[in-house]
């Protein structure tokens, strides 16, 4: 699966990366705003478009737009901090940054 990863945390982007890659995937691992807009709006294909929690709600939401605009069957999942929170931003899934590579792994897996 391709994967666009969007995280201003550059330690956890890369520690995503890893165990993504590890699994087979190919991550594009992005750690700016602005760099996640151009990509949203690339020509590139990605199979999946995760949001880390350390991305801005409002740039969160502005990514989001310009993805489904750009790509519309990128499936999109957004990684919340802790169990319970509720985001400000819709995404196709959702999965808690705080249940581990695990988690994330088995949401791709469905989605």
């Amino acid at each position: 699966m391709k994967i666009l990863s969007l995280s201003l945390d550059l330690e956890l982007s890369q520690l995503r990366r890893s165990i993504l890659e590890a699994a087979g995937h190919s991550v594009t691992a992005i750690t700016s705003e602005k760099e996640g807009f151009k990509a949203a709006q690339s020509s590139d294909h990605f199979d999946l478009a995760l949001i880390c929690h350390r991305f801005p709600a409002s740039a969160a939401r502005q990514a989001i737009r310009l993805l489904r605009q750009h790509h519309p069957d990128t499936r999109i999942v957004y990684i919340v901090h802790l169990y319970g929170e509720w985001p400000e931003v819709e995404a196709d899934r959702y999965v808690a940054g705080s249940d581990g590579a695990e988690a994330l792994l088995r949401v791709l897996q469905d989605v």
